[in-house]
């Protein structure tokens, strides 16, 4: 049984998993150089589902020759052949795709493919605020009068049932590369690359199922895959959170590899630009996440997400310089925006909506870009633990930004309402719709009765997954090295979490112009590490020894490298 403790000071529940049953064991010599700390170690592996040497060995040292046989995606032989011959033919393809960097980065991979194959492609990104999510018909039309004769849609298109009729009767076919779920009628498309046809396919994300798309055609064409298009795939699997597991491991781990020696001029000019000094060496996924992503989802967010996939697709060192600029200054607006729309969302709430029995958070967001809409409610949905729902009023209709928690599904919340919303999208954890405003106050009442069934019984507080309770004193180097064995971290593979109690804090301060971040050096058994809390600049202390949970760092400042401790959580020792 998973032990846990309950700390008023901190609001947050510690819960450590339950250990793996006696005599559980994997043998991991020649898997691994670490040698030491094996029944941690195996507590990890088990943690993770990792219940077998072999299973074990594809999980620490995967190889580039497992991926997965592109030909087991549903068409995907019709469609790679139906993209080669428009290629080989002269034909001009459209590539719609969408604004995030899922999307974006998986336009980037079929626009380079057809390119570096000698073909033209014409992309086309909506602008979020004027075109929405989705292929339209006005985005027809253009790749109509651009003498287009094969769309191929990328992250999008599996519901475009209206859209792909209308470029079939211009005498347009249809490519469908998607990941989304499939609901009601299919578009009378060429082929229907979606792994959700298929129980049976890996859960990649649109840039996953464009790399595969990629992978196909380059075969087909008896040509090497560009190293370049994995990278890409790895970029657009980390921004869209999917799970590392499997293929996308495969992708995430080996496209971060490529990425840290990648002569792309818009990539180089990306990571030069969003790095930070603390963050060399490698690329990780939490460079990627919390860095890079960011800077190319800016300009998509505040619009026009053009110059995002410029920088993805251009073979100009100096116009990458420039789109980089671009986009770390569409970054700092964003910044300022998102800050703006969170002061508003603060004071237009009334304390905590669980303390006042409320179990859907609800925040008008007039006047503000949609595209700040979903990291607004993501954020008011994790501080607070509680579904969340952003919106704006404009022209007597109301676009709305949904994320959830644990325990409810917002796009099965939202399909009931399927008849009264214009439109709506997404899936359990994060969604959006569109209503007119006349509707709003029912449908934003329906989706509270359901979050209020849904959320029954959840818990009151945060909970803190941890993999393991163990002395900080025995935590040496080596462990740090398995830790970073078990790399890329993401959805499904979380970086480990370790409880130690009753260890000593000293020289401890507040760093950060607000003081919101804490840093210490903590002591047990003779054994000094150093460690930061982000944002636990507030955290109660007490006069003596703490407990604390954490990750293990590797803090990389102008070429030097030291491990360290990075705090989730700390409490004065409880008795």
């Amino acid at each position: 049984m998973a032990t846990s403790a309950r700390t008023s000071a901190s609001r947050k529940t510690w819960k450590v998993a339950a250990p793996p049953p006696d005599g559980f064991h994997i043998e991991l010599g020649g898997v691994s150089p670490v040698l030491a700390h094996g029944p941690l170690i195996n507590r990890l592996l088990y943690n993770r589902n990792i219940r077998s040497r072999s299973v074990a060995r594809a999980y620490l040292n995967p190889s580039r020759d497992s991926y997965s046989d592109p030909y087991s995606l549903p068409d995907m032989e019709i469609a790679a052949e139906r993209l080669l011959r428009a290629i080989r033919n002269g034909e001009h393809v459209g590539v719609f795709g969408d604004f995030d960097v899922d999307g974006l980065t998986g336009t980037a991979i079929v626009v380079r493919t057809v390119e570096t194959l000698g073909g033209t492609a014409l992309p086309f990104i909506p602008h979020r605020e004027s075109d929405g999510h989705g292929l339209s018909i006005q985005a027809v039309e253009s790749f109509r009068e651009a003498g287009v004769s094969l769309i191929v849609t990328v992250d999008t298109g599996s519901t475009a049932v209206e859209e792909v009729a209308a470029a079939k009767a211009h005498g347009i076919d249809t490519v469908i590369t998607d990941h989304h779920l499939l609901d009601g009628e299919l578009p009378d498309s060429v082929a229907l690359v979606n792994p959700q046809s298929d129980a049976m396919a890996a859960p990649l994300t649109g840039a996953g199922v464009a790399f595969k798309l990629a992978q196909a055609v380059f075969a087909l064409a008896n040509e090497d895959l560009p190293y370049d298009l994995l990278t890409l795939a790895a970029l657009g699997t980390i921004g869209d959170s999917a799970p590392l597991t499997g293929e996308n491991r495969i992708i995430t781990r080996f496209g971060l590899e490529e990425l840290g020696r990648t002569r792309h001029p818009g990539l180089q000019a990306l990571l030069e630009t969003a790095r930070p000094p603390s963050a060399g060496g490698r690329p990780t996924t939490e460079l990627i996440a919390f860095y890079v992503s960011p800077r190319l989802n800016a300009p998509g967010r505040l619009g026009d997400a053009e110059p995002s996939l410029r920088i993805l697709t251009t073979t100009s060192h100096e116009e990458a310089a420039l789109l980089a600029a671009r986009l770390d200054s569409a970054n700092n607006e964003r910044r300022r925006l998102s800050e703006e729309v969170w002061q508003s969302a603060q004071s237009q709430m009334n304390g905590d909506p669980l303390a006042n029995g409320k179990n859907l958070i609800a925040i008008r967001c007039d006047g503000y870009p949609a595209g700040v809409l979903g990291p607004l409610a993501g954020r008011l949905s994790e501080q607070y633990r509680s579904p969340a729902v952003a919106y704006a009023v404009t022209d007597g209709m109301a676009r709305a930004s949904m994320r959830s928690v644990p325990g409810f599904d917002v796009h099965a919340a939202l399909t009931p309402l399927s008849e009264t919303l214009v439109r709506f999208g997404g899936h359990a954890a994060a969604a959006g719709f569109t209503v007119e405003s006349d509707y709003l106050d029912a449908v934003l009442a329906e989706l509270e009765r359901s979050a209020a069934w849904s959320m029954m019984g959840r818990e009151p507080d945060p909970v803190l997954e941890i993999d393991a309770e163990t002395r900080l004193a025995d935590m040496g180097a080596s462990m740090w090295d398995f830790v970073s064995v078990m790399e890329p971290f993401g959805a499904a593979n979380s970086k480990p979490v370790f409880m130690s109690r009753g260890v000593t804090p000293s020289e401890v301060k507040t760093i950060g112009s607000t003081g919101r971040h804490l840093r210490m050096t903590l002591e047990d058994g003779g054994r000094r590490v150093g460690a930061i809390g982000f944002n636990l600049g507030d955290a109660t202390l007490g006069r003596g020894r703490v407990d604390i949970v954490y990750e293990l760092r590797n803090d990389s400042w102008r070429g030097k490298v030291r491990k360290e401790l990075g705090l989730l959580d700390i409490r004065p020792v409880q008795s």
